[in-house]
């Protein structure tokens, strides 16, 4: 009976030690340590009918590093492609840019007066994978606009 209480005993001295081991802290979540910034657009001459290219600006201020696995936007009238193409991994203290082009697809559901477009990111790093939504300003609201406008109404092309 005694060893039987003794086993008992050391058997749950052993699962509380390992619950209770210290871990490693992962860090701060993604979207906490990520800023994303747009920086105005390439200019108008630089431009495919439609499309908006402009550089986006992501920096990791603090914690591990980052990956950006994907950046969409929510319009279904709008393409988006990026360059270079996620993944990215950013590093802690450093800034990566990455080209993103918004295409007109369809001009009638086309936003030509968005509020606060935004953008959707998701990110991930040693804690967890998030995705967050990027508001960037009203400068970005101002051009995705004035790009949309540009190209529909545009005069039908002759082919």
């Amino acid at each position: 009976m005694a060893v039987a209480v003794t086993a008992c005993a050391l058997a749950a001295g052993s699962v509380f030690l390992w619950a209770t081991r210290p871990r490693p802290d992962p860090g701060p979540w993604p979207a906490q340590t990520v800023s994303v910034s747009y920086r105005g657009a390439v200019p108008a001459g630089d431009r495919p009918g439609g499309a908006l290219r402009f550089p986006l600006r992501i920096r990791v201020d603090t914690g591990p590093p980052v990956t950006v696995e994907s950046i969409r936007q929510p319009s279904p009238a709008l393409d988006l492609t990026a360059s270079p193409n996620p993944p990215i991994t950013v590093e802690n203290g450093s800034t990566r840019t990455i080209v993103i082009t918004v295409a007109v697809r369809d001009c009638k559901m086309a936003p030509r007066n968005a509020g606060l477009p935004f953008l959707d990111v998701t990110l991930r790093n040693a804690r967890a994978k998030q995705d967050q939504s990027f508001i960037l300003g009203d400068q970005y609201a101002r051009d995705l606009a004035r790009a949309v406008t540009d190209y529909c109404e545009q005069p039908p092309r002759l082919s």
